[in-house]
């Protein structure tokens, strides 16, 4: 059990779908994709048969929206590197991984180095070894995956946490668009792919577009591109659920976070100053609230109840959507960034996108 701490203490300290419109737009060929792409990207045919590819994959139409929205997520998270190096990642995870082993006391740290003193099976370098060495988030990954594999074979006691320890792997989101893992394996399994290939398959070119594109136009349908990428950085319809809370905060008097999230997440729970606000305006709301995260909660009473009151109250309009305030957090951000910064930045890129002649 020792191992297994020790292990899990390694683990969290090494982190760091549908169509946009209705309306057919014309289809851009490869060559058009092309030019598109910004100039610093060198092998521009294959990046655009592969985003290609993965579009007709995802069933996503091939047109200028949907092209100019996947090429700006990518050059903003990667640069269009499909496996892209973090700079000074193995001082983060291992700065990281001592941080929280300090936490455990001080029986985790002569076990912890146990721990990375071992060799996957035909390995020449230790786990230790491999760390110091670790320059992208796949020798980070398959580190991990490689580590919870010896122990399970060590020890096989350890087969009663593994699963738990896989599902706390710390890579949350990979490859060239950074896309969410648990969100490309629930893709992978709807269009028939193995989902437990996808960890490898999203440090490949052809991967990363195939998962991120779906990611990126899941939700709401009707999004304009802003929200869609503040989206795509903080969950599917948080713009939608900020624009809620706004509305609901100005409706009761409340102060609320505009972070996207009614309900708490991880672990979950319903007593948030969203839901209190919410039982504030109206008790029998709040069962609706469970439905945030999906397209139906535009059709309970919460929502009709929330946006009638503001419309009343305020003679216009309620917006659909507003930026989250969420701040990004990661070990490896060395400044203070957010959801806001993330949306703006990517729309320039789109703009841009946009502006490119064929």
């Amino acid at each position: 059990m020792r191992r297994a701490l020790a292990l899990a203490t390694l683990l969290a300290g090494m982190s760091c779908v549908r169509s946009a419109r209705p309306d057919a737009e014309p289809r851009l060929e490869v060559s058009e994709i092309s030019a598109r792409l910004p100039s610093k990207v060198a092998d521009r045919e294959g990046w655009s048969r592969d985003l290609e590819h993965a579009f007709e994959l995802d069933r996503l139409p091939v047109d200028l929206e949907h092209v100019c929205s996947v090429i700006a997520v990518v050059d903003q998270e990667s640069g269009f590197q499909a496996n892209p190096v973090v700079p000074n990642l193995a001082a983060i995870a291992r700065k990281e991984i001592e941080a929280k082993a300090r936490a455990y006391g001080p029986l985790a740290h002569p076990v912890l180095t146990s721990v990375l003193s071992e060799k996957a099976p035909g390995a020449k370098l230790t786990f230790d070894q491999r760390l110091s060495a670790v320059r992208t988030e796949a020798d980070l990954d398959r580190l991990y995956r490689d580590l919870i594999d010896e122990e399970v074979r060590r020890f096989p006691p350890a087969v009663v946490v593994a699963g738990k320890l896989r599902d706390k792997n710390p890579i949350t989101t990979a490859g060239s668009m950074q896309v969410s893992v648990r969100f490309a394996e629930e893709h992978a399994r709807r269009i028939d792919r193995d989902p437990d290939g996808v960890r490898d398959e999203l440090y490949t070119r052809q991967g990363g577009l195939l998962y991120g594109a779906a990611r990126l136009f899941a939700g709401a349908a009707e999004q304009e591109s802003l929200y869609r990428f503040a989206d795509y950085n903080a969950g599917e319809f948080s713009s939608r659920n900020a624009a809620f809370q706004e509305q609901l905060g100005q409706l009761t008097g409340s102060k609320l976070a505009l972070d996207g999230d009614l309900l708490a997440y991880a672990p979950y729970r319903e007593d948030t100053e969203s839901m209190r606000a919410l039982n504030k305006l109206d008790p029998a709301l709040a069962r609706d609230a469970r439905l945030e995260k999906s397209a139906r909660f535009e059709d309970t009473t919460a929502w009709r109840t929330v946006k009638t009151a503001w419309e009343k109250k305020y003679g216009r309009p309620a917006p659909y959507a507003r930026l989250p305030e969420v701040k990004l957090k990661s070990p490896k951000l060395s400044r203070e960034l957010s959801t806001a910064w993330f949306a703006r930045a990517v729309q320039r890129r789109y703009d841009d996108c946009l502006k490119r002649s064929p």
